[in-house]
């Protein structure tokens, strides 16, 4: 399999070499391409034409309408924002124009590299943090409205082990990702579902017909 090709735009020096030398130590991904600001970002994306973009769109000298040009100069390219602070509505829109997740500065190194791997694999993905911000600002009038909701491959292999009784920890342990990312995509299907435990989620799974409620064991406590 080729590895994934990843973009950095960062305006940050330390920050933009320390990321390139994160991902250099990951076969599975390959940096093709760094930028510093929005002047260079579309020639240099032109001439790396990578899989993946990681940007954080609030540094100095890139933005977030740099997001949605991308999202329009290569068709099938992914982005991944990653930004100090979470700014709800920005993300929104940013989702909306085709954002494929969301970190934040301080996410681990783990969680970083795992990010870039799902999204070389067409899954979403967002640090915990992010989605709690979203859904916090979507208070308590938050409704999911009729679009159909998608639980990918990664998430319902996940779910399946919840269900299981295993934990986190163990989870993340037999599909070997780290207990953040899991975390996250579990916060992930309570977001798209509306649900705010364990317990919820796997009865959504049993009445959707996504796991046997004869096959599969499970607890409200499973963290």
């Amino acid at each position: 399999m080729n590895p994934i090709k990843l973009h950095i735009a960062e305006s940050n020096y330390v920050t933009r070499e320390g990321l390139k030398s994160i991902f250099s130590e990951i076969d599975a991904i390959q940096v093709v391409g760094l930028t510093a600001n929005s002047e260079y970002l579309k020639s240099d994306l032109l001439e790396s034409n990578p899989d993946v973009l990681l940007i954080n769109y609030l540094a100095e000298g890139l933005h977030a309408s740099d997001v949605i040009q991308s999202l329009k100069l290569l068709p099938g390219i992914k982005v991944m924002g990653m930004t100090t602070v979470c700014e709800a509505d920005t993300v929104r829109k940013l989702l909306e124009s085709g954002l494929n997740g969301h970190l934040l500065g301080d996410c681990d190194q783990e969680e970083i590299i795992d990010s870039i791997l799902c999204s070389g694999q067409g899954e979403k993905f967002f640090c915990g943090k992010v989605i709690d911000q979203l859904n916090n600002d979507f208070g308590d009038e938050s409704k999911h409205g009729c679009e159909p909701i998608t639980i990918s491959e990664r998430e319902l292999e996940i779910l399946q082990l919840v269900a299981q009784g295993l934990t986190t920890k163990q989870i993340a342990e037999k599909i070997h990702l780290s207990f953040h990312t899991v975390m996250t995509h579990r916060k992930n299907m309570m977001s798209k579902l509306g649900i705010n435990n364990t317990a919820g989620l796997i009865i959504y799974a049993v009445r959707e017909n996504l796991i046997s409620p004869n096959r599969y064991l499970f607890s409200q406590t499973n963290v």
